[in-house]
Order: structure tokens, then C-alpha cells, then sequence
């Protein structure tokens, strides 16, 4: 028969039954959940000569109440046995529990979760957060798994504790599907290049093009990007810009530390900020340039002015008419033209033409190591002339072989370094006092005002040659 229970009970939620016994005989109260989905037992042991709780009394009690499905037996006796051996009432005793239904599922795309665009949350555990660092997209590369294909799965019915079917749910999971540049590989989803990967809605695909809304700042962070990157805003100091493609900015760059694999496009210009470097392994446009160190293995056009800086050009460097270059050096190995070179406060400006700089750098690095190892066997020899040691003898005699080997290597890249005897220096506008044209290291230094004047090496005379 139903009994009420009271507030306090912790089974006030539910419906409790008893069965009909002598007053001090061992009983079972029965509550059933709401939902029909279990059931528990307060076990009330016998008082004085009372019988005690049997697990025919129990049986007897669950088949009346019709409770058919999940009974729990073990935990159930071993609670009786503690009932009546300890005297104890045992209290909301899970006796049982239905059970629930499988959903059907179809087959769908997992994404790996630590690839989708947002912001990873930082470690807490961390003791200091390079903000710089943090990105709110995903890099892959090519075949590399971003995705699983979890199977269908097929329903399975369920019952409650009376043994009433219970139906299963269809699941409809999202449905994510594959846009551009990847595909599945039986149960995963690959990349087919390096990119970036977006999601869009519910489609996923792999970019090889990295648009920035907007600026390069602790919003984006470090930019380190396999293709092209398209920055629709300018660059903030102290970030770096890594492109294994082209690089685009439509506002100015502060060119901390950039580097394009291919051309880099600047619609506005580039201004240094502290030891930055900028590399380029194609062409460079941009509209000025100032106090920054940049190093291009193509062309470059700066329509504006160069100011302050250090520019390293493989191919040559065009300004038209009105381009300026005021102090600062510029290396560019097939000619400069420019407006004007220098300005009216006698800047320091060299311009270098017809040597490829990459080798004038081994050789400068080559030509200090020979000079170190010169002072060392001077004082090698002035040992050897104190102390005719053998040991002595033996370090003079290596570094004599390393000098040797030092000078061989001096020798072959100054062989090497002038590489465009034909180079042009060609300022329109004119040049100032105080600047320096090297061709082929024939240097001129200039020290009264020149109009529209053209630099080109004759090299009979081995002399540079003014043309006006």
C-alpha cells in the first residue's frame, strides 16, 4: 500500500510503497522516481520476536508493485542480511534502475576541437603569458588529420523498472561539411595543403590566404603563415610577420621582424622600429621607407623616400623622379634610379651598386676571421722564437694551415662579389654634397652639388664615370 512520506525524507520526491506485516516484523518501504527510471528501499529491520526481512518478503513486495526490470539482488540481500543482523534501518537502498534508451545517430564530422578558430584559454598554471604568441586560428599542414567521421549509430530501446518500452531519440548532430582543399581519408578528414583553417557556419576548409581584418596587434598576434597573408590594416610594433607566400598591407609597417618568401607589398610605408628586419624573396613595393633594415632578393620600387636606412637589393631599385635617398646606405646590385640622392644637411649616404651583397658579407666575415688568425700566428711565431717547443710548433704550423685555407676563401669571393660591372647609379633631380657612389668597389665620393648626374663604371680606366 502507498505511505507518505515526509518532507525531511530523502526520498520526498518519489512514491513509497510497504507491504501489509505484523507490527514488529522486518519491513521494506519502496519509492519509485517520478520518471519510473529507478527505484530505492528504506529497510526497516524486525523489533523484539518479530520475523525478519526475507527476500521472499522482498520478491513478493516487487512483483505486487509490478517492479520487473533491474532489480539490483545482491545489493538488495546484502542489505536485508545488514538489516537484521545489525538492528540498523537501512536507508534509501538503490534497488532498481531501468534502462535508458540509445539514441540513433547518423554518421557525421567531428572537428579536432583544438583546431577550430578562438582563442585557446591560457594555461593558469602558467607564470607569464607571451600575449604576442596567442592566435586565433589554426595552421595545419598538408595531410594532416582536422577531422574524424564518427559512424551511425542505431537506436536501441530502453525500459523503466516496470519493463515499459521506452523509445529511442534520433540525433541529428551538426552537420559539418568539407569545403576547399580537404578531403576524407576513410575515417578522417585530411588537409591537402598548408593553410589556415575556417569554418564557415558549418563548413569546413583549409585557406591558402590569411586575411587580417584590420591590424596586426595583440588582437592577432605573431603571424607565422605557410601562403599568403593579406593584412587589411598595418603591422604594430614588436609583431612579427612570417609569410611562406606574399605579403600585403594596405596601412604603414612597423617592420620589426618581417619575412615574405615571395613579394612584399606595402600601400603605404615602412618604418623600422628598434633592431627589426625586414626580408624579402621576391620584390619590394612600397611607398617610403625609414630608419628600417631591410634585405631583397628581387626589385624593389619605393616611389617615396629612403630615409635613414639600410637597403640590401639583389636586383635594382627604382624611385622615379621625385625619390628621395637621404642617409642610410643602399647596396643594389644591378643600379639605383632615383630623384635625388643626399640632402641639403650633408646626411652621411652611400650608394653601392654592382656587387651582390650576400657574397660581400662572407667576404667582410671571411676577411675578419683572416685578420684574427694573421694576429694569432704573429704571436705564435714570436712564442716559437722564445720557446722552440714542439708543441708551439704544432699550433703555428695549424694556424698557418688555417690562414692559408682562410685566404683561399678570400681570395675566391673576392673574385665573385662584382657581378654587374654595367650598373647604373642615376639621380634625375641631382645629388647633394657628402654622399658616396661605390661601383664594383671603384668608389667617388661627392663634394659640390650635381644636377640631374649619371654614375656608370668604365672598367679601362677603372674609374667611375659623370655623366650630367
Amino acid at each position: 500500500m502507498p505511505v507518505n512520506s515526509s518532507p525531511e525524507d530523502n526520498h520526498s520526491r518519489s512514491l513509497g510503497y510497504s507491504s501489509i506485516a505484523r507490527k514488529d516484523d522486518g519491513r521494506l518501504e519502496v519509492f519509485v522516481a517520478p520518471d519510473c527510471m529507478s527505484a530505492s528501499a528504506d529497510l526497516y529491520p524486525p523489533l523484539g520476536d518479530g520475523a525478519p526481512i526475507s527476500a521472499d518478503y522482498a520478491a513478493e513486495l516487487l512483483a505486487r508493485l509490478g517492479i520487473c526490470c533491474g532489480v539490483d539482488w545482491d545489493t538488495l540481500n546484502e542489505h536485508i542480511l545488514e538489516a537484521n543482523t545489525e538492528g540498523h534501518i537501512q536507508r534509501a537502498v538503490a534497488i532498481a534502475k531501468g534502462i535508458a534508451p540509445i539514441d540513433a545517430v547518423a554518421e557525421h564530422i567531428v572537428p579536432i576541437a583544438s583546431l577550430l578558430p578562438g582563442f585557446v584559454p591560457v594555461d593558469e598554471h602558467e607564470m607569464s603569458v607571451d600575449w604576442k604568441s596567442l592566435k586565433s586560428y589554426s595552421i595545419v599542414k598538408k595531410d594532416e588529420p582536422v577531422a574524424s567521421v564518427a559512424p551511425a549509430k542505431n537506436g536501441v530501446a530502453g525500459s523503466d523498472i516496470y519493463g515499459k518500452s521506452i523509445g529511442y531519440a534520433t540525433v541529428t548532430p551538426t552537420a559539418y561539411r568539407l569545403g576547399k582543399n580537404l578531403e576524407r581519408r576513410e575515417d578522417q578528414i585530411v588537409a591537402l595543403i598548408d593553410g589556415k583553417l575556417c569554418l564557415d557556419g558549418a563548413k569546413l576548409s583549409v585557406e591558402n590566404v590569411l586575411m587580417v581584418k584590420g591590424d596586426v596587434d595583440f588582437r592577432v598576434g605573431h603571424i607565422m603563415f605557410p601562403g599568403d597573408v593579406v593584412i587589411e590594416g598595418g603591422v604594430a610594433a614588436g609583431f612579427k610577420v612570417y609569410s611562406g607566400g606574399s605579403i600585403s598591407i594596405k596601412e604603414t609597417m612597423d617592420a620589426f621582424d618581417v619575412s615574405a618568401k615571395k613579394d612584399l607589398l606595402c600601400a603605404q610605408g615602412i618604418i623600422g622600429k628598434e633592431q627589426g628586419f625586414v626580408r624579402v624573396g621576391g620584390n619590394l613595393k612600397a611607398k617610403f621607407m625609414e630608419n628600417a633594415r631591410c634585405a631583397v632578393r628581387g626589385d624593389v620600387e619605393i616611389p617615396g623616400s629612403i630615409v635613414g636606412s639600410s637597403l640590401y637589393v639583389l636586383g635594382r631599385l627604382s624611385m622615379g623622379d621625385k625619390g628621395r635617398i637621404v642617409g642610410g646606405e643602399v647596396h643594389a646590385t644591378h643600379g639605383v634610379l632615383c630623384g635625388w640622392i643626399g640632402g641639403p644637411t650633408r646626411p652621411l649616404t652611400v650608394i653601392n651598386a654592382g656587387v651582390d651583397f650576400t657574397i660581400q658579407q662572407k667576404l667582410d666575415k671571411a676577411a675578419e676571421e683572416l685578420q684574427e688568425h694573421s694576429l694569432k700566428l704573429a704571436r705564435l711565431e714570436a712564442i716559437l722564437k722564445q720557446r722552440p717547443e714542439e708543441s708551439i710548433k704544432k699550433l703555428r704550423d695549424q694556424a698557418h694551415e688555417k690562414m692559408k685555407s682562410l685566404a683561399d676563401n678570400v681570395a675566391d669571393l673576392a673574385k665573385r662579389v662584382d657581378i654587374d660591372d654595367g650598373a647604373i647609379v642615376e639621380a634625375r633631380g641631382g645629388v647633394y654634397p657628402g654622399c658616396t657612389i661605390t661601383i664594383c668597389h671603384i668608389r667617388i665620393s661627392i663634394e659640390e652639388a650635381l644636377k640631374k648626374t649619371r654614375f656608370r663604371l668604365d672598367r679601362n680606366a677603372n674609374k667611375i664615370i659623370v655623366e650630367h
